[in-house]
């Protein structure tokens, strides 16, 4: 007796890629609700403002602000190493209407949060005092597109130095 032998039906192989059109979907989906975490948060602020003279109300051009680190070391004797370099940063220089822009500062940290509470800020320029102040959280006017916080400083008056 002879056995009739048929060819089974062809199976289709199982791909272990879902469909083309499936898979772009699925990585649009993917990709359209994943953002890359933060590792940095800001340190210290932006802060904006004018700098004029406290007798004539004038803007006064080229003073030179940056930010101060009250716990810095201010030992001019010794050489600066790279952390205590980055601690006296040039700062911002005002243009010839007084008005500047200090950058924020953003550093590395392990919670995505707000990590200042002060900044001291130094304004100097030859024959006038030089003024420190502190801008604080509660300083902060709005953040600025990119997400830094805002101080508006408003109008700093610097004293002419004394004869």
């Amino acid at each position: 007796m002879r056995l009739n032998k048929r060819k089974a039906p062809a199976r289709a192989e199982k791909s272990l890629c879902p469909e083309p059109p499936v898979w772009l979907w699925l990585a649009a989906v993917a990709l359209a609700g994943c953002q890359s975490p933060t590792v940095s948060s800001y340190i210290s602020p932006r802060v904006v403002g004018r700098v004029l003279a406290a007798d004539s109300r004038q803007p006064i051009a080229k003073v030179q602000v940056r930010r101060i680190n009250p716990n810095a070391n201010q030992n001019y004797d010794g050489t600066a190493r790279g952390g205590q370099q980055r601690e006296s940063a040039p700062g911002t220089w005002t243009d010839a209407q007084g008005r500047f822009v200090l950058d924020a500062e953003r550093d590395l940290t392990l919670l995505q949060q707000q990590v200042w509470y002060s900044v001291m800020v130094s304004f100097e320029h030859e024959g006038y005092q030089t003024l420190r102040t502190n801008f604080t959280v509660s300083s902060v006017t709005s953040n600025a597109p990119d997400g830094a916080p805002v101080v508006n400083a408003g109008d700093i008056l610097l004293r002419p130095a004394s004869p």
